[in-house]
């Protein structure tokens, strides 16, 4: 055998083999920490709220050759808690302890994604989605009392359902009282044993503008709810357009305006005060007993000032005066 064919077919082959083993040996295959959860979503279903806090454990692993270290964990919502290691070993697992109060937990299933930071290389960052529903210990439906617009002086009631999910003695539930004298309510079986109307009664109110309290429920358990109660006192009668704007106006000329006024009952203007350079007509018929117009001239002075006041309009069928904003501008020379 020739030397140049040993040289290519036996020593060259072998140097080579030898080179990649020492490479080989130098320089191992890497496998960096990697954490894996044994299931990426975790459903706790429908949890009871007055039977406590839920916990569910959750198996992960590292499959890497390095030691994992969790470095944080941030639950994404505030009805969860999750606690786990600090450290999973090189192809070991652990457990992470994922805890629900439903009390904070929204009625509706609702989802919520943890998110856990580690110092892998290849998962620094691991999602973790929780869904879960709460069932309450009692519902209030509707669960806010909206009486809407009313009259002042005038008494209304509406009724919310009380719908109680655990066994009690009902005969035991009181109703507390409220601040305001003007709320009362009484509590009557619904068509379930353990379901209730409550009747809200509100009235009479005199102060214009918008009203608000709470009634709370209250249990032999201990446990309450609270409703809030919530109307807007309104004026019986009403301004349509509610301000009158006048532009600009140039001094020594005439501008007017109108505005109706209208209400459920008949009704009589009694009085119109109004700011100097304004003048009201009224040119209401003697058919229109639920509406008035009324027709408001403006005599733009020479003075540089504008118009910003108010028209008060006094009625048979309301103790306290109408304001309507009246805007003006005067055109300079």
């Amino acid at each position: 055998m020739s030397r140049r064919t040993i040289l290519t077919t036996i020593i060259i082959p072998v140097l080579l083999i030898s080179g990649l083993i020492i490479v080989l040996i130098n320089n191992p295959r890497e496998s960096p920490a990697e954490l894996v959860f044994v299931q990426q979503q975790i459903h706790f279903g429908t949890l009871r709220e007055w039977e406590g806090s839920v916990t569910q454990p959750l198996t992960a692993r590292n499959v890497g050759r390095d030691p994992l270290h969790i470095q944080r964990i941030h639950t994404g919502c505030s009805y969860a808690e999750i606690t786990g290691p600090d450290v999973i070993q090189p192809d070991g697992e652990s457990t992470f302890q994922i805890v629900l109060n439903p009390e904070l937990l929204p009625t509706d299933e609702t989802s919520a994604t943890a998110t856990i930071f580690t110092n892998s290389r290849k998962t620094p960052i691991v999602y973790l989605t929780i869904i879960a529903a709460a069932k309450r210990f009692a519902t209030l439906s509707p669960d806010v009392c909206e009486f809407g617009n009313i009259l002042p002086e005038t008494t209304h009631e509406k009724k919310v359902r009380l719908s109680v999910n655990v066994p009690l003695n009902t005969s035991d539930i009181r109703l507390l009282p409220s601040t305001h004298q003007e709320i009362r309510w009484n509590m009557i079986p619904d068509s379930g044993a353990d379901t209730f109307l409550i009747a809200i009664q509100l009235g009479p109110l005199k102060e214009r503008g918008l009203f608000s309290s709470l009634v709370t429920v209250a249990f032999p358990n201990g446990r309450t709810l609270t409703l809030p109660v919530a109307a807007k006192v309104v004026s019986p009668v009403t301004a349509q357009p509610q301000t009158l704007f006048y532009g600009t106006g140039v001094p020594g000329t005439r501008r007017s305006l109108e505005f109706t006024l209208s209400a459920e009952i008949p009704f009589e203007v009694l009085k119109v005060v109004v700011p100097a350079d304004l003048v009201v007509n009224d040119l209401s018929g003697p058919d229109e007993q639920r509406q008035k117009r009324l027709k408001v001239v403006w005599t733009v002075p020479n003075s540089p000032a504008s118009l910003r006041d108010n028209i008060q309009v006094l009625t048979t069928i309301d103790p306290l005066p109408l304001d309507i904003p009246v805007y003006g501008f005067i055109q300079k020379d």
